[in-house]
């Protein structure tokens, strides 16, 4: 007996590209960031990833932020959400 193995195509079966967060949602993001709330940083994080490296005013990112800060919660929670400096 021979069997052979078909390769399966996947047309059409792919996520929708993630929409940026909205301007209240940076806000939101950067008021949990700013009161040092690493549950709702987390929270937000999980349903908006994009915010994850969004950057301040200033040009700094959340985890820069959080280092200068010395926040190791923080810290934790941007890099399990894959923060880059």
């Amino acid at each position: 007996m021979v069997c052979f193995l078909l390769p399966i195509l996947t047309v059409g079966c792919s996520r929708p590209a993630p929409q940026p967060p909205s301007e209240q949602e940076v806000q939101e993001f950067r008021s949990a960031l700013k009161d040092g709330d690493a549950a709702i940083v987390d929270r937000l994080l999980s349903a908006k990833p994009g915010l994850v490296n969004v950057k301040d005013e200033t040009g700094r990112t959340p985890l820069a932020d959080a280092e200068a800060r010395g926040d190791d919660e923080m810290l934790q929670v941007l890099r399990r959400h894959g923060a880059k400096p």
